[in-house]
């Protein structure tokens, strides 16, 4: 927890030292870290809310982040698989482009809202899929926007120094965390139930491990 305290008071402290281009900084910030893993989501959303209060922090966050989570989308789209495989886990890649389409919608909202998923990446996922791009934009908004509004209010509720408040969300939040987090392999046995063929899903792992190594290696390899 207390190092949790003081990667947000240093990264706080980084902020404000733009002076009014603070929220600008926050903003790009939010947009990157959907590209960029090592960026800490949760601790950049709650540092938005002590920065910029609830409401304001909430609105910055969930538009950043519908906008990166829509550049992701479009940029798979457009760019295809080799471009995916620069951000991620082939073998999530693969899941969910052998999934039934029938099922993709529910499975990505879940992904969204359960935490232990590689959420960011399944955005970049999402763009090789038959998926249109309002319905994926629907699922943004409902599967990411709750965790980052609590969030956000939790970080507020620091910044007002108001412990009733940040108890019961950071304890209901933590709570129901803790339950989806436990229900994921549940998730992960209906994404391997419900996938076209298991045939596809492990050629598409093999395509994607070929398309993710250079001629030169392939070449060696052989």
């Amino acid at each position: 927890m207390l190092a949790i305290m003081g990667s947000i008071d240093s990264i706080k402290t980084y902020l404000l030292g733009f002076g009014s281009w603070t929220p600008v900084v926050f903003f790009a910030i939010q947009i990157a870290q959907v590209f960029i893993a090592p960026i800490p989501g949760g601790i950049i959303t709650l540092i938005g809310g002590t920065l910029f209060g609830g409401l304001w922090g909430s609105l910055m966050s969930c538009i950043a982040i519908l906008i990166g989570s829509w550049c992701a989308f479009m940029l798979a789209r457009k760019l295809g698989r080799p471009f995916v495989l620069r951000f991620g886990d082939t073998k999530w890649i693969a899941k969910i482009e052998a999934l039934d389409e029938g099922k993709l919608n529910a499975v990505l909202f879940l992904i969204f809202i359960i935490p232990g998923f590689p959420d960011d990446l399944l955005c970049f996922v999402a763009g090789l899929t038959k998926m249109p791009l309002r319905t994926y934009i629907a699922l943004c908004i409902v599967g990411r926007f709750p965790g980052l509004i609590v969030t956000t209010l939790i970080g507020a509720g620091i910044m007002e120094n108001d412990p009733v408040h940040l108890a019961i969300l950071t304890g209901a939040y933590c709570l129901v965390s803790a339950i989806l987090f436990l229900l994921r392999h549940k998730l992960e046995d209906f994404i391997n139930q419900h996938r076209s063929t298991p045939a596809q899903a492990d050629t598409a792992a093999g395509l994607s491990h070929t398309q993710s190594t250079t001629p030169k290696e392939r070449k060696k390899a052989s």
